[in-house]
């Protein structure tokens, strides 16, 4: 997982309107960053990176929320939210959909760059903006 951390984090993602209403159902109770592979305890509902949560089963007999003999199942419905997610890569400037970033960190981009985050304030005014707005608008991820 350490290796998708890089690419699908609170840094990386496209902060759209999905983004913004679904935020505290998209990250993790342990890591507090976007979830890779949900899972759910079946008895307080709290969400977790299935990594994070099989690190901290082996530390704990509880959940993070103190739940006695949790069991965890996958979390459908985090999965279909986080599904709806976009990211953008540095390097090649593609934007990328939740569920094809393992596919897009090991055959589509050459070098596996890192993401970042998508904002106005992380881009040189003018040029650069202008390059990504027309790009977003292809794709059709934001009218202007």
């Amino acid at each position: 997982m350490s290796k998708l951390r890089e690419y699908i984090n609170n840094n990386t993602v496209i902060k759209d309107e999905i983004y913004k209403q679904f935020e505290s159902s998209l990250c993790c109770s342990i890591c507090l960053d976007i979830m890779i592979d949900p899972v759910m305890c079946m008895n307080c509902q709290a969400k977790f990176c299935k990594s994070c949560q099989e690190d901290w089963s082996k530390r704990n007999d509880t959940c993070t929320n103190r739940c006695v003999n949790p069991k965890y199942e996958k979390s459908l419905i985090a999965q279909g939210l986080l599904s709806r997610l976009k990211f953008i890569c540095n390097k090649c400037e593609e934007v990328i959909d939740y569920n094809d970033i393992k596919q897009h960190t090991t055959i589509n981009c050459e070098n596996n760059t890192k993401l970042r985050v998508l904002t106005e304030s992380s881009l040189n005014i003018g040029d650069n903006l202008e390059k990504v707005k027309s790009m977003l608008i292809y794709y059709n991820y934001i009218k202007f």
